[in-house]
């Protein structure tokens, strides 16, 4: 056997935001890292690594000179660009689709740039990796992956990572992180170190750590090491990644397999209550994503339909470059300095209204195409025929419209018997002859895959408030009502908690918020007591819900629940609490509303929760008591669903020594669904990914009232962040579903998809007389894209990069191989089947007319190009 090789492989983790802002750190990088390594790359045998594009990007911009010089290093394979992502995204937060944009945008800038084809994924502090992070790698090019945080088991550190879709590849984990050859004084300890976890004697040591400049004496340390003698008679070279893994490979070695998610803190920390650090920058997050993506599918069906051009494209190619800064892994998290976040309250200000305004425009064009002309259209941007609650603004002249019995579709070519849609109005105000001035109706329709359905108002003229709803406020009647699939709701009027029964078995109970002790950071939940309050009284005797306004609204097609309530950190008298009732209630820090909406029709439920709290130091998290016994659960992840334990907090009592002891918290991509064979609900969310489920029940996390970066000064700074204390008024959207079987016979992923990607509407304006649009060609009713079975989902559909084609992607989510059907709106022309960055793999063949078909592995992503 070859003696042992030390791959000492110097490098800087570069931070975007941090403890830092972006400015400093630019300058750090610039003036006092980089600069310097490229004057020792130029005249030693040093080398280097960079691992974002982000950076190179401002120094192409702002130094020419050095870029230059960059740009002449990596030719010489003296710079490595690994990782190569625009900027080191956050990988368990943000959608697929996201982390695929991260890569295309790094990889291609490096390509295009420095002609380099990045071969290496660097996962220098993530924190974790999900579980079909192999397979995005894999897709977009990458053959290796190095990283940090994640794993539970430490030996060896070289192993093939098997994604959920089978997908294998070469990895190295790092069992000192990324300063394993920092301390150059140390090199024989650290090597000790390294060996031990090695699979092989070809030893990979990063030398570096964030914002920490080259050290010049690098090349003359390796070269007094090699010439001394040192165990195994190991020697040194100072290399990039490559030249590591490719040595690697050369060994052929029997890779150990590892499978599932990197989310483990046994090893390295993954700071899983970061994922309720800043509630606002997810919700604002998880709204961009899907504003983004409903764009660009908008803006593909325009182009493909001819219609005129809109600000879309050029919205899109600026809003996604704003998206993949958020998504940097220590902005998306919360865990920077309050000053950072500005930045990105502001690019949250702008999308707002413009994406909002640029969806309508989009649908507006569409809805010129249609016969018959509509009041009315509402578009679907999900791949599966959609019928859900929708809301619908409109005007009127004075005197057009007196009332509205409902909706019908404007034009369905063959329908004698048309189905006449029940409205609600919601709002409305009234011109002086009584008619209609604006309305705000809600109803539920059912529209066509990736499509539309336009209607016509059916008019009326006697209408009045009380024809729509019925009203009673009472905090002693409560509600209870009969909805889809044989289930009934209660609420109770003390407290808005929510059970759920069918054939008097309970499916849950919930949407009861507790307070807890929260004396931790932006990393880190802590606590000593514990639960301050429940809504059903637990926890410290001294505090006290309120419930002041219970109100229930009942219209045609739902209820309406309102609670008002709030929380008091002292109640008086405060012992014998179950004899003797409240009399004074004193120190008010929390207000609350909750909104339940119940529909007659739908098995759903939602939940929106207004919570303005002020009390320092709190944790807010809202739970659902089940009857399931199960000893696991299901949650949605990107491109997919993983399968974790419950109860995981209990395994804290354990003296087994840990990085970071679990805590059971984890996040959930839009649902997560805890069930048996039998029965279970599927708890979704909007941009509320932090969750737990412990002694049989479901706990979100609203939110964490911290006021530092970090408390003990280890994983960071003990900077003060008196914004992160989180005294602002939230609004928080959630829906329970309970059902029959489990999360694959319930369909819980479309559930998640559909409450965060909901149907879109919009008035039609009157018809322009150009002669453009007189050649309409939908009826009242059109689909451009269905994908069927049920267990294959749409990831995006856009305009290919080169403008040219269509890009469709798709996977399978409920591990069992699939023959996919898609269905388009318009004769397809030709196929090809690429990986995740659009490079061709194969020409498909079998597609006929409008439809294709194509073989699915479980979990499996595919892409396809397409012409029409």
């Amino acid at each position: 056997m070859a003696n042992p090789v030390i791959y000492l492989v110097p490098h800087t983790h570069y931070d975007a935001i941090w403890v830092f802002n972006k400015e400093d750190y630019y300058y750090i990088n610039i003036e006092f890292i980089l600069k310097q390594a490229v004057q020792l790359m130029k005249t030693t045998d040093y080398k280097f690594l960079i691992e974002q594009t982000f950076l190179l990007e401002h120094i192409e911009n702002k130094y020419p000179e050095l870029f230059v010089d960059i740009m002449t290093l990596a030719r010489k394979n003296k710079l490595e660009v690994a990782g190569g992502q625009y900027l080191l995204s956050d990988v368990m937060l943000p959608n697929g689709e996201v982390l695929i944009k991260e890569i295309m945008a790094g990889k291609k800038y490096v390509k295009e740039k420095l002609h380099q084809d990045v071969r290496v994924a660097w996962g220098a502090d993530e924190f974790g990796f999900n579980a079909q992070w192999p397979q995005i790698l894999l897709g977009c090019g990458y053959k290796y992956f190095a990283f940090r945080r994640g794993l539970d088991k430490p030996k060896p550190s070289e192993f093939l990572w098997e994604g959920l879709d089978g997908s294998c590849i070469i990895c190295h984990w790092m069992p000192l992180g990324y300063r394993a050859g920092l301390d150059l004084t140390r090199l024989d300890n650290s090597y000790s170190d390294l060996k031990k976890f090695a699979a092989s004697n070809q030893i990979l040591m990063p030398s570096g750590s964030g914002v920490m400049g080259p050290q010049p004496e690098t090349p003359d340390v390796v070269k007094r090491w090699n010439k001394g003698d040192h165990q195994d008679n190991a020697r040194i070279v100072i290399a990039t990644p490559i030249e590591f893994f490719k040595s690697l490979e050369k060994e052929k070695i029997d890779f150990q397999i590892r499978r599932g998610e990197m989310y483990s803190g046994r090893l390295s920390e993954v700071f899983p209550d970061s994922t309720s650090s800043r509630m606002w920058i997810k919700q604002r997050t998880k709204k961009f994503e899907n504003s983004l993506l409903v764009l660009e599918r908008l803006d593909a069906i325009c182009k493909l339909e001819g219609c005129p051009s809109t600000q879309a494209q050029d919205q899109l190619k600026k809003y996604w470059k704003n998206l993949l800064f958020i998504a940097m892994h220590d902005a998306l998290p919360g865990t920077g300095i309050d000053e950072v976040y500005e930045e990105i309250k502001d690019i949250f200000d702008d999308v707002d209204d413009t994406l909002s305004k640029t969806i309508l425009d989009c649908i507006s064009e569409l809805a010129k195409r249609v016969k018959g002309e509509p009041d009315l259209i509402v578009f679907n941007p999900l791949s599966w025929e959609v019928r859900n609650w929708c809301e619908c603004d409109l005007e009127f002249n004075e005197g057009v419209v007196k009332g509205i019995v409902g909706l019908k579709l404007s034009y369905e070519y063959g329908t004698e018997n048309e189905k006449i849609i029940d409205v609600e109005v919601l709002q409305h105000s009234l011109y002086p002859d009584g008619s209609f001035k604006t309305i705000r109706i809600g109803f539920i329709p059912t529209v066509p895959a990736l499509g539309f359905s336009a209607y016509k108002i059916i008019k009326d003229g006697n209408w009045s408030m009380s024809d729509s709803s019925t009203v009673h406020s009472s905090n002693e009647i409560g509600f209870k009502q009969e909805i889809a699939d044989g289930f009934e709701v209660q609420v109770d009027p003390e407290n808005g908690i929510v059970a759920v029964t069918k054939n008097d078995l309970m499916y849950f109970k919930g949407n009861e918020l507790n307070v807890e002790e929260e004396l931790g950071d932006l990393y880190y939940h802590r606590e000593n007591l514990g639960l301050l309050k429940s809504e059903t009284g637990k926890g410290v005797k001294y505090g006290a819900f309120k419930a002041d306004n219970f109100r229930v609204l009942k219209h045609k097609l739902r209820s309406h629940i309102t609670l008002e309530s709030n929380y008091y950190a002292l109640r008086w008298p405060y012992r014998l609490t179950d004899k003797l009732k409240p009399i004074l209630f004193r120190h008010k820090y929390i207000e609350i509303k909750k909104e339940i909406i119940v529909y007659n029709e739908l098995s759903r439920i939602d939940f929106i929760t207004h919570i303005h709290d002020r009390h320092p130091h709190s944790r807010i998290r809202v739970r659902f008591e089940t009857p399931v016994s199960s000893k696991s659960y299901w949650s949605g992840t990107q491109f997919g669903a993983i399968r974790r334990k419950t109860n995981q907090f209990y395994s804290n009592k354990k003296k087994t020594k840990m990085s970071e002891k679990p805590t059971g918290v984890f996040p959930a991509l839009e649902w997560l669904d805890y069930s048996d064979k039998d029965h279970g609900v599927s708890i979704l969310n909007q941009g509320i990914p932090s969750h737990e489920i412990r002694d049989h029940s479901i706990y979100l996390t609203l939110l964490r009232s911290v006021v530092v970066l970090s408390s003990d000064g280890i994983m960071g700074p003990c900077v003060p962040t008196p914004d992160a204390a989180e005294v602002r008024p939230y609004t928080f959207r959630y829906s329970a579903l309970p059902h029959d079987g489990d999360w694959r016979k319930a369909a819980s992923y479309r559930y998640g998809m559909e409450i965060n990607m909901p149907l879109v509407s919009i008035q039609v304006a009157n018809k322009t007389e150009n002669t453009e649009y007189d050649k309409n060609r939908y009826f009242g009713r059109f689909s451009f894209l269905e994908i069927s079975p049920k267990n294959i989902l749409i990831s995006t559909l856009r305009m290919s990069e080169d403008s040219k084609s269509v890009i469709v992607r798709f996977f399978e989510t409920e591990g069992k191989r699939t023959v996919a059907s898609l269905k388009f709106g318009k004769i397809i022309k030709s196929v090809i089947v690429t990986d995740l960055l659009e490079n061709k793999i194969r020409k498909l063949e079998q597609f006929k007319n409008y439809v294709l078909e194509i073989a699915v592995e479980p979990y499996r992503i595919i892409t396809l190009k397409l012409e029409f």
